[in-house]
């Protein structure tokens, strides 16, 4: 008799794969879309996702020209395979990122997707767009992987009064280089971009139960020139960010792990920002020309005594912080007896606390006609202290010259000697002492070997130190030149600056590519703020520098920007990096 009993283990999986792989064939597959907001903001991106579930073939769509949304990035593959409860399950989806560009209602419509030669259709979906948000969140792109804001220091001020914005990239993936063409339009403003120390760091942070890798890009400082509700425009950038390769082979089993990633080029846009500026109190002092801040006014003349029709120099110097950009020295008030020639300016501001600090100097040249005393009247400077709230007035208080008359009305200025020596300075003729003097033979013959070679020496230092004079004009007329002789002196520098550093400091990487690129723009002569890898690359090939050297520079700038803007994704160490820093400096420094 043949024995019968239950079914082998292996046979059982087979048949119940076997069974999976047949339903999945003939299952009709379920395809939806979707959007990840039903309200977004303008200039607020979204996402719109079309999944595919019961099907092996990757949907493909004919994306349609939607009205006030533009295509930001996408499309984004992805696939997944499950097995639950004996049952083989398959969902592919491609995702598409939109940005808002105007207010008001928008639909995207029903979408045909096809799956090898059959066709589906989609729902159509509904979106708003608002132009502001009531109760707006802190984190309004919480659901992007990369996105900009633009976050303002305060919204409601004077006129005059600084207002500082800085714009922060907020990102989940990895960027390894940003562009900013231009500042944006702020009318009724006035700006100047604030001058960063070092390339953006990216640092991590935790938002609204999200974590982001977060850098400042820019900040700007805004003073507002007239009162209103005054708009500052979004600021435009381009951004060389990590996103995931397209998948167009057909694969069994697709698992993300084998997913590829590359860099792609995407731009992105910030929140506008709306500022509500108030006007000054009135009344307005009748010398008030629109100063706001904190300043001190100072006066004063080269010297308080000279002769008639001989010239005097008035000093006039206001120095605090404020608006200086937007504002002008005070004129002197003079007796009609002195001349006024029109004045040298200076000003030396710089930005400091987010602030405009410093001072703006006038220096007249005054030549007094007629002598007496005369007195320069107080010379004042109104303008509008923001903590006060109050105008306040300085005043550099009033000024005396005594002007003499050339004739002969000065008083008698002593020389500081004593009357003995004026007595004896007087005589014509002295008496000169004889003294007795020993004459030698000179000795004839050759002059002696030291006498030819003190000359010598002498000549070979004097032509040391003629040579050294003029290299050192040559470097203090030609900054080009003075940069690339201290070029490797400053590269090495930073090396020293980078190997005193703790192994995890953000910092050390910025100091390793500052190394590099500042000593190859510095001897090719490129500017400062040109250092990108591509414009290092492209004056590297054309200075036709060995191919080995730039390649290995190109891999190193890129390799160390992508681990200083994406933390693990290079596997080297601080002392690789460091080692392989000094070996380059070396080639590089043979090269140039």
């Amino acid at each position: 008799m043949r024995k019968t009993g239950s079914m082998p283990l292996k046979f059982k999986l087979f048949s119940i794969l076997m069974i999976g792989l047949l339903s999945l064939g003939f299952a009709a597959p379920t395809i939806t879309a979707t959007i990840d907001a039903k309200q977004v903001l303008v200039q607020e991106s979204f996402t719109w996702k079309i999944e595919v579930v019961g099907s092996d073939e990757m949907p493909h769509i004919r994306l349609p020209d939607i009205k006030k949304l533009a295509l930001l990035s996408g499309p984004m593959q992805s696939s997944n395979y499950s097995y639950v409860n004996g049952k083989m399950s398959s969902k592919k989806s491609l995702s598409y990122t939109f940005v808002a560009l105007e207010p008001g209602s928008v639909t995207i419509p029903s979408i045909e997707v096809f799956l090898g030669k059959r066709a589906y259709r989609t729902k159509a979906l509904k979106l708003e767009i608002l132009a502001s948000r009531k109760a707006s969140s802190k984190n309004p792109g919480s659901n992007q992987s990369v996105y900009l804001r633009a976050i303002p220091s305060k919204t409601n001020i004077y006129v005059g009064e600084p207002v500082y914005v800085r714009y922060k990239l907020f990102t989940k993936v990895g960027v390894y280089n940003y562009q900013v063409d231009k500042l944006p339009d702020a009318v009724g403003f006035w700006a100047e971009e604030v001058v960063q120390g070092s390339q953006p760091r990216l640092v991590s942070e935790v938002i609204d139960g999200v974590r982001y890798n977060t850098a400042i890009l820019k900040t700007v400082l805004y003073y507002p020139t007239r009162s209103g509700d005054l708009t500052i425009d979004p600021l435009k950038t381009e951004l060389e960010v990590e996103v995931k390769a397209n998948q167009r082979s057909r694969r069994t089993f697709n698992d993300p792990f084998f997913n590829s990633t590359r860099k792609a080029t995407r731009n992105f846009l910030s929140n506008p920002i709306k500022i509500k500026v108030k006007k000054l109190p009135d009344p307005r002092p009748i010398n008030f020309n629109g100063a706001v801040g904190d300043f001190q006014i100072k006066a004063n003349l080269d010297t308080n005594a000279v002769f008639a029709n001989d010239a005097v120099g008035l000093n006039i110097t206001l120095q605090g912080t404020g608006n200086f950009k937007s504002i002008s020295l005070p004129e002197p008030d003079l007796p009609e007896s002195i001349d006024i020639f029109k004045p040298e300016r200076t000003t030396a501001v710089s930005i400091q606390n987010m602030r405009h600090k410093g001072a703006k100097k006038a220096t007249y040249l005054l030549v007094p006609r007629e002598p007496g005393k005369l007195i320069i009247d107080p010379i004042e400077f109104t303008y509008f202290d923001l903590n006060s709230r109050k105008y306040i007035t300085r005043s550099s208080g009033r000024i005396k010259l005594t002007v003499y008359d050339a004739a002969g009305t000065q008083p008698v200025v002593t020389s500081g000697y004593s009357r003995e020596e004026v007595e004896l300075m007087q005589e014509d003729i002295r008496y000169i002492k004889a003294a007795d003097v020993h004459f030698t033979r000179a000795q004839n013959g050759p002059l002696p070997l030291n006498f030819w070679s003190s000359h010598l020496i002498g000549i070979f230092l004097l032509l040391g130190v003629l040579g050294f004079e003029y290299r050192t004009r040559q470097l203090q007329g030609n900054a080009n030149l003075r940069r690339s002789v201290k070029a490797m002196t400053n590269a090495r520098k930073k090396l020293k600056q980078a190997k005193r550093l703790d192994q995890d400091s953000t910092e050390l990487r910025t100091l390793l590519h500052q190394s590099i690129a500042g000593f190859i723009g510095a001897r090719l002569n490129a500017a400062e703020n040109a250092l990108d890898i591509s414009t290092l690359i492209s004056l590297l090939t054309q200075s036709e520098i060995a191919p080995e050297v730039v390649t290995e520079t190109q891999e190193f700038l890129e390799g160390l920007t992508m681990d200083r803007f994406a933390p693990g994704a290079v596997q080297r160490s601080t002392d690789e990096w460091l080692e392989i820093a000094q070996k380059l400096l070396q080639d590089l420094g043979k090269e140039l």
